[in-house]
């Protein structure tokens, strides 16, 4: 039985922490090996956890005194003071904390005294912890170190990065093994980081589908669109600037604004909030777009809101790598509009599960949505085909293969 730590460091139960919850979650992972976890605590993060992974695996989170936050500091003080106080503090404690991490999370390695240590990330650069850990499990002796980057790696162009470059050279040395969900990303990390083709997989993320609490024609009438033949595209994603949503309202302005278009033959409904969502649904308001858009808010169970749309849209202009939502609504058997950033290629197949268009580019994302609005028949094909492709390539079952099989060849390297 392997001994496997997991480690992560994130604000939120992000789409970057689903693998975690496959693996603890998996009755598999847990009968064939000695799984544990440990986290940076925060409420956010605790509640997201706790929603989404049930296990019987030891749990330990960690507390660590956060620089990042300006809006922790005094209210009293005005907005620029606490932003160049944190900025201050972080330069003059940002070394001695990262000591201060190395050292806290060597006693816990240490106690637990893993095989494996499987260190979870966003991105690259890594939360400071994620780093922390690769460092003090080395100095802790674990036997082998793996590293999981979910997005697309940041290079040295900018100064920001300058001081980084001596830790993450350390970091290499630590970590055994990177794992990037897609092939574009690990290219990119291999780039960043300079790393030996042997330091560096790539193992696409899977997924458990989650069970609806309504059926679609239930959740279609609560949207009011329940006598609607026409077709539903469904965005699921954070009102923020990088997924791109005045992209597609700049596609559905120009599609309403086609008289060849006649009627309502489609509608957009966009789920999630964020700091935009006034700036969207004001400019939604003024150019007359409320009988084809519809800010549905939050959904607390969001199978239940993508089984109620015929077409996911995710029209993201940057920063993405192999999107959760876009397998989730793969595995619901609905086909995909997507940007061709980073992992999206791997998961669309352009012309038979989906539509891939150029970032940003309003005019492709129009065309993409006309042809769904025109082609039922294509629609249809296109259903099996994204279904077929998911089970082929993206259950949660296929990635915990992949993963216990890393596993054992990291033990195996060990014992030879």
């Amino acid at each position: 039985m392997i001994k496997i730590h997991y480690h992560s460091e994130c604000s939120f139960f992000a789409g970057c922490e689903n693998m975690l919850a496959n693996f603890l979650n998996s009755d598999v992972m847990m009968q064939s090996n000695s799984l544990s976890f440990s986290y940076v605590n925060s409420v956010l993060y605790t509640e997201g956890f706790k929603q989404r992974v049930h296990t019987k695996a030891p749990v330990y989170p960690v507390n660590f005194l956060d620089l990042a936050d300006y809006n922790k500091l005094p209210k009293w003080l005005p907005l620029f003071g606490r932003r160049k106080l944190m900025a201050g503090l972080r330069f003059f404690f940002n070394i001695p904390l990262f000591i201060y991490k190395v050292f806290i999370l060597f006693r816990l390695f240490k106690i637990i005294n893993p095989d494996i240590l499987h260190i979870n990330n966003g991105g690259y650069p890594a939360a400071s912890s994620a780093l922390a850990a690769a460092i003090a499990s080395k100095l802790a002796g674990v036997p082998k170190v793996l590293m999981v980057v979910n997005n697309m790696a940041v290079g040295y162009q900018h100064y920001s990065r300058w001081a980084d470059y001596p830790i993450d050279r350390i970091v290499v040395l630590c970590v055994d093994v990177f794992i990037t969900g897609s092939k574009a990303a690990g290219a990119r990390l291999k780039k960043v980081l300079n790393l030996p083709a042997h330091k560096l997989q790539t193992i696409h993320n899977g997924i458990t589908l989650r069970y609806p609490t309504s059926t679609a024609n239930q959740t279609r009438e609560r949207f009011g669109l329940s006598d609607f033949k026409g077709v539903v595209f469904g965005v699921v994603a954070l009102l923020i600037p990088r997924k791109g949503h005045q992209v597609l309202l700049d596609a559905v302005l120009k599609l309403v604004n086609n008289k060849k278009l006649m009627g309502i033959k489609f509608k957009v409904l966009i789920e999630g909030d964020g700091p935009l969502r006034q700036t969207l649904v004001d400019f939604v308001n003024i150019n007359n777009l409320t009988h084809w858009v519809h800010f549905v808010g939050i959904e607390t169970n969001i199978v239940d809101f993508m089984s109620a749309f015929d077409v996911l849209v995710l029209p993201s202009i940057q920063d993405e790598d192999l999107p959760n939502v876009v397998l989730e609504a793969m595995g619901l058997g609905k086909p995909v509009i997507a940007s061709r950033l980073a992992g999206t290629p791997e998961q669309v197949l352009d012309g038979e599960t989906g539509l891939l268009i150029e970032p940003r580019n309003v005019e492709q994302l129009a065309i993409a949505i006309l042809k769904f609005i025109n082609n039922a028949d294509m629609k249809t094909f296109m259903e099996r085909a994204t279904l077929a492709r998911f089970n082929e390539n993206f259950t949660s079952k296929i990635a915990l293969n992949n993963y216990n099989n890393l596993y054992k060849k990291l033990i195996e390297d060990v014992k030879w």
